[in-house]
């Protein structure tokens, strides 16, 4: 006769937390997208020349397919201190695993809602006539193939939401003294890889003006 296997409350417990991880990374990337693509449009007033224009899209196009990371990389360190929690009974290496895909499920949610709430919105930006020529030819392709820097800042969020998701692991391990500098140095990566590098750094020619 064959056992009945249970689920445990503490799985439970852990699905649900990380179930509205999730769902709040996600629903942060499709209500910043708009202010996201409003916020890479002013680094460029008055864009002119043809190489201007393609950089003010490229820059919101970058900002709105990554809206809503601060979120996700809070929730990402999150995700890592209940990771140590969950796999207190497990190797270090096992929990460090649990927190990266951790990290990484968080990463695609906060992408891919992003992705979907942006895409649209950049369609109607291109065909704007900010972003057109006299006779109403648009400036810019909106195929991410044309632009590799919106890609690879979507790269660079992803791999910081894996890399915060392992600092909350190790908090929850280090002696205290160390705590508060692995949250810091957390904390210092958002500007950095969630503004720096997607709208300056990766934007072929581009310095806000």
């Amino acid at each position: 006769m064959y056992g009945v296997t249970r689920t445990s409350p503490t799985n439970w417990r852990a699905r649900t937390w990380y179930a509205a991880l999730i769902a709040v990374t996600g629903s942060a990337a499709v209500l910043l997208a708009a202010l996201n693509l409003d916020v890479g449009q002013s680094l460029w007033p008055d864009a002119q020349p043809d190489d201007q224009v393609v950089a003010k899209w490229r820059t919101a196009a970058a900002l709105a397919y990554t809206s809503g990371s601060a979120v996700g990389h809070v929730c990402a360190l999150v995700a890592g201190l209940l990771a140590a929690r969950w796999a207190r009974d497990k190797t270090w290496r096992a929990g460090l695993i649990m927190a990266i895909l951790a990290g990484a499920g968080l990463g695609l949610a906060d992408l891919a809602a992003a992705s979907w709430k942006a895409a649209p919105l950049l369609r109607e930006f291109a065909a704007s006539p900010a972003l057109t020529d006299n006779d109403g030819t648009q400036i810019v392709d909106t195929g991410l193939q044309h632009h590799a820097c919106v890609p690879a800042a979507m790269a660079v969020v992803f791999a910081t939401l894996l890399l915060a998701a392992g600092l909350g692991f190790g908090v929850a391990r280090v002696r205290p003294v160390y705590k508060c500098l692995l949250i810091a140095i957390s904390l210092a990566l958002m500007p950095v890889a969630y503004f720096w590098i997607p709208a300056v750094v990766l934007i072929p020619g581009v310095g806000p003006y």
